[in-house]
C-alpha cells in the first residue's frame, strides 16, 4: 500500500519510540492514524501531536495488547467509533537486556507475550474486515535481533524470530485466502 491518503493505520504502541515516529510521518503523509498504546499519558501527548501536524481527525485507545480479551474489545469500539483499518502495523515490543540466567519467568513470558502472542491477537482482530474488502496491509515490526540471535537479548531474539516466523506464515496463508491483504515484516538494527 504505497498511498496512505486518507486510510485508516493503526499503530500498537504508538505513542512513543519508533510508533509516535511512524505515526508522525503517516499523519503528514495524510493518514488517518489509531493509536494504541499501554501508557494513557503518552497516547494524550502523542495525539494532541498528530493533531497540531495533521488536519484529519486521529484516535487514541488505552489497550494492553498482552490482553486478547481487551484487544478483541478494544477493536470492536474502534470499528465502531471510526471504522476499518486499512494498516494494522505491530510496533509494540519490550526488551529486557538480560542474560538468560538473570530474567525471571515473568520477564520472559511477557517478552513474548508483548512480542509474539499480541500479533495473533491483533491479526485476529483486524484480518477479517481486510479479507472482506479485499485489500489491507499488516506491518510487523521485528528487529535485526529476529535474524541472528544476540547475548544478553535470548527471550527478546526469541521473541522476535517468532514475529518473522508470523509474518511469513500470514503471508502465505493470505496468498490463499486474500491475495489483496499483503503483509511487511521490518527489521530494524540496535
Amino acid at each position: 500500500m504505497r498511498d496512505l491518503y486518507g486510510k485508516r493505520v493503526l499503530i500498537t504502541g504508538g505513542a512513543s519510540g519508533i510508533g509516535r515516529s511512524m505515526a508522525l510521518l503517516l499523519a503528514k503523509e495524510g493518514a488517518q492514524l489509531i493509536i494504541w498504546d499501554i501508557h494513557k499519558a503518552h497516547l494524550d501527548t502523542t495525539i494532541d501531536e498528530l493533531h497540531r501536524v495533521s488536519t484529519i481527525d486521529h484516535f487514541g485507545y488505552h489497550c494492553d495488547i498482552t490482553d486478547r480479551e481487551q484487544v478483541y474489545a478494544v477493536a470492536e469500539k474502534v470499528a465502531r467509533e471510526v471504522g476499518d483499518v486499512a494498516v494494522l502495523i505491530n510496533n509494540a515490543g519490550i526488551v529486557s537486556g538480560k542474560p538468560l540466567l538473570s530474567l525471571t519467568d515473568e520477564e520472559i513470558e511477557r517478552t513474548f507475550r508483548v512480542n509474539a502472542l499480541s500479533l495473533f491477537w491483533t491479526a485476529k482482530a483486524f484480518l477479517p474486515s481486510m479479507v472482506k474488502s479485499g485489500e489491507g496491509h499488516i506491518v510487523t515490526i521485528a528487529s535485526a535481533a529476529g535474524l541472528i540471535g544476540v547475548s544478553k537479548l535470548t527471550d527478546y531474539s526469541a521473541s522476535k524470530f517468532a514475529a518473522r516466523g508470523f509474518n511469513e506464515a500470514l503471508r502465505n496463508e493470505l496468498k490463499e485466502i486474500a491475495p489483496g491483504v499483503k503483509t511487511t515484516v521490518v527489521c530494524p538494527f540496535y
